[in-house]
């Protein structure tokens, strides 16, 4: 009897002396997002990129390159696409995407858009951004675009998707006959339930505004942002940001993807260069990004 109760003592103090492993020890992992137009050349080498992506410690990823004529990404159906950056442990969360956009037909504007929503839902996508568009420089004009974007959004809303605007640096020009620039002509002309907007950092600084001015000012409006310097992140030292990280986290924001433009003019260089070098620079952007204790 003995001999049992000493080796019971023994085994509880085994049990309380090794250490327990549980999920709360491992170390996190930051979530990085990515831009795949940074990705020069990324057809020619789908896998490999998605693999570089993953192995450089990306774990988010915008898509582009939709194409709504064939309704295949990078030539891929949807679904299959989506499949393949699983492989890899991507999330495909995000897409710059375009299709008909047109205030004289709206229904036509809105069956395009519908089809593209659906192909994103598909992908999995949580936002889908309309990259760029020539705005009216006359006012009524721009409130019909405006109007516009409000009804794209709302049928993003009926597939559980969300639907925003992404900025260069020509936002940040006066609107005639308003006295707002047209970033803010925007964000005040469209519905907050149906649009909301990616600040591309780089282009803000370019366009004269301060990027952390823009998220106080609109805390519940600039829901995404793309993290964008003259090239590698952080290597330029024109952009703070730190400050820009530590304000998008603090209005609640948590969705970014680095974007880098070409090393080169694309047609001076071979497919396999430019996939080389973007790849380079986008393993860089995330070395800096990793190491720096403001980025969650």
């Amino acid at each position: 009897m003995k001999k049992n109760v000493n080796a019971l003592a023994m085994l509880l103090f085994a049990l309380l002396v090794v250490p327990v492993t549980t999920s709360s020890c491992k170390e996190d992992v930051k979530q990085l997002g990515i831009a795949t137009y940074s990705v020069k050349g990324l057809v020619s080498d789908i896998e490999g990129s998605f693999k570089a992506l993953a192995d450089d410690g990306y774990t988010v990823m915008e898509i582009f390159n939709y194409n709504p004529e064939t309704r295949t990404q990078d030539g891929y159906a949807p679904a299959d696409y989506a499949a393949l950056a699983e492989k890899y442990g991507l999330d495909i969360i995000s897409s710059h995407a375009r299709t008909k956009f047109d205030v004289q037909d709206p229904e036509g504007t809105l069956e395009a858009w519908g089809r593209l929503f659906d192909d994103h839902k598909a992908m999995g996508c949580t936002y889908v951004i309309l990259p760029m568009y020539m705005w009216s420089d006359d006012v009524e004009v721009l409130k019909a675009e405006c109007d516009l974007l409000n009804k794209v959004g709302e049928e993003a809303n009926k597939r559980g998707l969300k639907f925003g605007y992404h900025n260069h640096s020509m936002e940040f020009a006066a609107v005639p006959g308003s006295d707002l620039l047209l970033e803010d002509f925007l964000i005040a002309n469209t519905d907050p339930d149906k649009v909301l907007f990616q600040m591309d950092v780089f282009w803000t600084v370019a366009g004269g505004q301060d990027p952390v001015a823009y998220l106080q000012k609109y805390p519940d409006r600039i829901k995404v942002l793309h993290i964008k310097d003259d090239y590698v992140v952080g290597e330029s030292g024109k952009i703070d940001f730190k400050a820009i990280f530590d304000q998008f986290y603090q209005n609640g924001g948590k969705d970014w993807f680095v974007e880098m433009e070409a090393a080169r003019p694309a047609e001076s260089v071979p497919v396999a260069e430019q996939l080389k070098t973007s790849l380079e620079g986008i393993r860089k952007s995330a070395e800096y990004l990793k190491a720096a204790d403001f980025v969650k």
